[in-house]
C-alpha cells in the first residue's frame, strides 16, 4: 500500500488535468476535506474499538482471576 494519494498513485501517464475556476475548486477542496475527516473518523472508531476490547478482556481476566483465588 502506498503513503501517497490514490490521485497521485492511479494517475495514467499523459498530460496534467487542467486548473478548475474558482468556485469549482472551493467544491473539490470542501470534497477532500470531508473525505480526510470522514478517513480519520473511521481511524478513531477502529481504535476505539481495539481499545474497548482490549479493557474488556482484561476485566474478563480480573473477574476470573478473582474467582480463582476466591
Amino acid at each position: 500500500m502506498s503513503a501517497m494519494p490514490a490521485e497521485i498513485t492511479a494517475a495514467p501517464p499523459g498530460p496534467e488535468p487542467r486548473r478548475v475556476p474558482g468556485a469549482q475548486q472551493q467544491t473539490l477542496r470542501r470534497t477532500e476535506r470531508r473525505a480526510q475527516q470522514q478517513m480519520e473518523r473511521r481511524v478513531r472508531r477502529k481504535w476505539a474499538v481495539l481499545s474497548c476490547s482490549i479493557m474488556a478482556a482484561f476485566f474478563g481476566l480480573t473477574v476470573g482471576i478473582l474467582d480463582v483465588l476466591h
